[in-house]
């Protein structure tokens, strides 16, 4: 049975928390060999996640056009109808990286439509997925109040929450947890990060006695555009390997660290490629 691990932030905006999502999902993809499926903001077929995908796997000779017979839509129908298996769900998926890392779009149809009919298949659906990929890594959004959020986060295996320097973040986070996070593996990470400020993750970690390391993922003008762009996986790809007196070497550190820390927390320790190609 594979693992659902959901990034989530307690504030909208403000962390990086899709950013953080779409670079780990990324370098998982180009550096481990576990089998991943993407959901981004499941209510939005433009979602910023899906854009930062596109381009790249339009290069790799697919189309990035949507139709009714792909993404949420399609197996939303077949789960209500439950006709829905494990072996069908990649066939409704975008692939970005041959035998690694699918994407599921979102749906066509408009919020008010969509989360209503999804509340008796989401679980179930997402229950199917676990049965044939190791790792479902899922946008879950920002705040505490959304009946859909809540739902996406008690059903997770793993909680990666994204936190960042604002004092007032960190103070609502340690000291009110939603009672939905207890008991959940948690990975935190500080993005949007500035290393030169004095709030830094491990002054952070002290201050708040956090029980589980910190990650900081640091804002890159660079990883941005190219995820504007739909190359996400194209800027991961060439600056894997940077020395480290690379201007990109610091970001790509912290994000491998917390791709390792995901894949470790999901306890699935698979072959690491290490930068060789297939």
């Amino acid at each position: 049975m594979g693992v659902s691990v959901v990034f989530w932030s307690p504030v909208p905006g403000q962390t990086g928390n899709t950013t953080n999502l779409i670079a780990v999902a990324a370098l998982l993809g180009l550096e481990y060999s576990a089998r991943m499926l993407l959901l981004g903001h499941l209510q939005s077929r433009r979602a910023v996640i899906e854009q930062a995908f596109l381009k790249w796997r339009s290069q790799a000779g697919g189309e990035p056009a949507f139709t009714a017979d792909s993404g949420i839509d399609a197996l939303a129908r077949l789960a209500q109808n439950r006709k829905l298996t494990s072996e069908m769900i990649r066939d409704y998926t975008l692939p970005l990286l041959k035998d690694r890392l699918d994407l599921l779009p979102g749906s066509n149809k408009a919020d008010k439509t969509f989360i209503p009919g999804m509340k008796e298949v989401l679980l179930p659906l997402l229950d199917t997925a676990r049965r044939y990929y190791d790792l479902t890594l899922i946008d879950g959004g920002s705040g505490f109040g959304s009946g859909w959020t809540q739902a996406l986060l008690e059903n997770a295996d793993l909680v990666v929450v994204s936190l960042n320097q604002n004092h007032f973040v960190l103070e609502r986070y340690f000291q009110q947890q939603e009672e939905f996070l207890i008991g959940k593996k948690l990975v935190l990470v500080v993005g949007q990060y500035d290393r030169y400020s004095q709030h830094t993750a491990k002054n952070i970690a002290r201050k708040h006695k956090a029980s589980v390391p910190l990650y900081p993922v640091p804002h890159h003008a660079g990883f941005m555009d190219a995820s504007q762009e739909g190359r996400a996986i194209e800027f991961m790809f060439r600056n894997r390997s940077v020395p480290g007196d690379h201007e990109n070497h610091f970001f790509m550190q912290c994000v491998r660290m917390l791709a390792q820390a995901v894949i470790e927390r999901a306890g699935l320790n698979k072959p690491f490629f290490g930068g060789k190609g297939e």
